[in-house]
Formats: C-alpha cells, structure tokens, sequence
C-alpha cells in the first residue's frame, strides 16, 4: 500500500492513506521535524497528558504548532485517499465524467421516475419538504478516508445511492403502518459500489485539512506519551467541486454490508462484478 505513485505526467504523488497508520506516522518525522522539537517530546512525555484532536489543549504552551503543521502537511501531500459510496446503475460515467456534485434537479428527476406510480401530489410534497438542503449540499460530494469503517458504519450509501434520494423515499413512507417502505425500492436499480479515489488535496476545504492534521497530532502524542485513546477514527471529506475522472483509482462491490435500515442487519450483495471490473479482483481492495 504506497503512498507515493506518479501520474500520467510523471509528477510525484504524495497520497495520504488513513488506512496505513504506520506511512503516514514516519511521514510526520520527514515534513514537520522542525515543528516538533525536543523540547515538546520531553514535555509530553513527562506530562503524558491525554492527546485527543478535538481540543488541542494537550499542547499546552504549543499551541502555535497546529496551523504550522496543518500547512506543512498540506504542502507535502498531493492527494488525500478516500471512498465514495454509492449504487450506479453503470459505473463508465464515473470514469468518463468523474464525480460529479449533488445536483437536487437530477435527484428529482430519477424520483419521479423510479415512483411514478405514486401520486404527483405526494412527490411534490416529499420535494417540498426537501428543498431546504437543495443549496446547503448543491455541488457537495461526501467521502471517507477508511472503506472499512464506511462498509461497518455508513453503509446506507452503498446500498441505496444517494442519501438525498433515500431521504425523499423516506418522506414518502418507511414501512409503518402497512405502508410501502419506499426506501426498499432504490435496492432494486444499480450495483452497490466502493469508489476508491485521490482526492487533489486543493479541493478539499481548508476546515477538513486542518481537522486531518489534529488527528495526525493526536496519533502522534499518544505514540509519544503512551497513552493511546482507542478512539481513532477516518476522516470524512465534504468536497464542494467535481472531481476528475482520472482521480477514481479503483471500485469494489462489498459481499456483506451493515444495514441500518432493514430488520436483516446484513445486507447480502450477490452482484460483485460489473462491466468496468477487470478480469481480476479490483485493484486488490479487499471487499469486506
């Protein structure tokens, strides 16, 4: 699992990989050495105080340190690793038009589509209640810096597609009271589907970049103190621009999927092959 790789230019590409720990613990030595003096080793390991990343107070008297690292970090890498998940009826418009943001008027359309034996009545009213998140997210695509963690955690991605779409099935029923469970119909379109991509660190907003270098911190003052939190987790990313198609790296289809929105608790995916898997399994991404 490397971490440095070229484009089709020839450049370097520096990717930050949550999921190889040890990569990017040694890479803190080589971009922020200077940031990370003796002096503040000896008091950590003296103090051995609690490093959490979202209250920085640990650093007491260093302060200073975290938008210097944070900047240091982001010159270093190229790209930061995530995964997308999502349920496409076909996967050559990711590799030939990239990820593209949430368009509300394109998620409409395939609504009425997919309901249109739902009265238009009841459409127009489950968009109405919608329309308050068609500007907060328009553009916004959602990533995870950990396939795995997505898979245990955030599967409802993977298994329905677009959380706005599942969210106007919901406005029109969830099963209770002997209703349609409307949500149940988006598992009947698409391949439930894991998009591993590197996202250009300049698109990722400056908040997120800051948030992955407390994180990276924190890692590394409980290396320093001995004082791990088993509370690690990946970072998410909220871009708010398309991405290019060159940036989609690899795709899986998972086997078994935590489902939070049915009785079953697994869902079992029997469709693990489409027709942009290579012969071979994808990349190597272990499909879990």
């Amino acid at each position: 699992m490397s971490s440095f790789g070229r484009d089709r230019s020839g450049m370097v590409q520096k990717v930050l990989d949550w999921r190889n720990r040890r990569a990017w613990l040694q890479h803190v030595r080589w971009y922020a050495k200077p940031l990370l003096t003796p002096k503040l080793v000896a008091a950590l390991e003296r103090r051995k105080p609690q490093c959490w990343s979202d209250v920085m107070d640990w650093l007491a008297g260093h302060e200073e340190v975290v938008p210097d690292f944070c900047d240091r970090m982001s010159s270093y890498y190229t790209h930061l690793k995530a995964f997308h998940g999502c349920r496409p009826e076909s996967l050559s418009t990711y590799y030939e038009q990239g990820l593209q943001g949430q368009d509300a008027n394109s998620i409409i359309l395939k609504l009425k589509k997919l309901f249109a034996d739902v009265p238009l009545a009841e459409l127009d009213k489950a968009i109405e209640k919608m329309q308050h998140r068609e500007s907060s997210e328009k553009g916004k695509t959602w990533l995870s810096g950990d396939d795995r963690e997505m898979v245990r955690g955030h599967g409802h991605y993977i298994i329905s597609g677009s959380e706005y779409l599942l969210a106007l099935a919901a406005k029109l029923g969830t099963g209770q009271g002997g209703e349609e469970d409307y949500r149940l119909r988006l598992r009947t379109i698409g391949i439930p589907t894991v998009l591993e991509v590197d996202i250009p660190i300049d698109l990722v907003p400056p908040a997120q970049k800051l948030e992955v270098a407390k994180m990276i911190l924190s890692e590394w003052g409980q290396l320093r103190t001995k004082r791990p939190l088993d509370m690690s987790s990946s970072p998410c990313y909220v871009v708010r621009s398309d991405i290019p198609a060159e940036c989609i790296k690899a795709h899986y289809h998972p086997a078994r999927i935590h489902d939070f929105h049915h009785y079953i608790t697994t869902y079992v995916n029997n469709t693990q092959r489409c027709e942009c898997c290579p012969p071979s399994p994808c990349n190597g991404i272990a499909a879990s």
